[in-house]
């Protein structure tokens, strides 16, 4: 029941990334390498308190660049679109992963048959109010392609490395890149909210998961984790004033059905 309750709050913390998102600055690059900055120092000092140890590898190179890809346009969507699009863009990756799976030669199982129809109908729905489409949906619709990339890679990668590994040099290698950047442009920010961003909805989540994810089962974290689109709407909505309408509600509550059916297992 603990790894169950560290994965919740895990996801809990995750869905208010949009508050600190909003409040740290505008340059999204800029947000993204302090995101990931400062979660390297609080998960370093994790690391040294528990004489975790180090193992780095090229797949965790290659995962950490898919993972800043993916946090970079999951800011960038928040910064343009509502918080609860956003987050339910976020979560179509379970629904990619399957097609990436099927390209891939393996098994679809009847669920998923079911899943993959009802993920794009809810999608079609949920952005149903856009005439046309805009950066942020299309940052959005990246952030969840790439977290699907992600995704299929970790299984590959967790046969090597711990989860507490994976999350570190996600975090470390992916603001190593965005150093320069960050130094050679002179960007404006709020020190406490990046501060914030780098802990709340990223170092203690990132922990909370590392230590859920030896409790559970590795099928039954995903869908804890949908709680997080859920409470990013909520967020939107008492902290922004965001308000989706009855098509996007619909459209959202059927991504998140696809989803949760797509990590189902017969």
């Amino acid at each position: 029941m603990r790894g169950e309750l560290a994965i919740f709050f895990s996801a809990i913390l995750m869905s208010s990334v949009s508050i600190f998102v909003r409040n740290t600055g505008e340059d999204a690059l800029a947000v993204t390498f302090l995101r990931l900055f400062f979660a390297t120092l609080f998960l370093f000092i994790f690391a040294f308190l528990r004489k975790e140890k180090f193992a780095f590898s090229k797949i965790l190179f290659m995962l950490a660049l898919l993972n800043l890809i993916t946090i970079f346009s999951y800011i960038s969507a928040i910064q343009q679109i509502e918080v609860g699009i956003s987050a339910l863009l976020l979560y179509m990756a379970p629904i990619y992963v399957t097609i990436i799976a099927y390209i891939s030669g393996e098994k679809i199982e009847r669920t998923t048959m079911i899943a993959l129809p009802l993920g794009f109908i809810g999608l079609y729905l949920m952005l149903s109010p856009y005439v046309e489409p805009n950066l942020g949906i299309i940052f959005g619709v990246v952030s969840g392609i790439t977290y699907s990339l992600v995704f299929t890679l970790s299984k590959k990668a967790r046969e090597f490395h711990s989860a507490f590994q994976i999350s570190f040099f996600n975090v470390f290698l992916g603001s190593s890149i965005l150093l320069p950047y960050f130094l050679l442009k002179s960007v404006e920010f709020s020190l406490f909210w990046a501060v914030g961003l780098g802990l709340i909805p990223t170092a203690i989540p990132f922990m909370l998961f590392a230590y859920g994810m030896k409790h559970v089962k590795l099928q039954k974290a995903p869908l804890i984790a949908l709680v997080e689109p859920m409470f990013a709407v909520i967020v939107g909505y008492i902290y922004f004033g965001e308000v989706l309408n009855e098509k996007q509600i619909l459209g959202g509550t059927l991504i998140l059905l696809s989803t949760a059916m797509s990590l189902h297992k017969d």
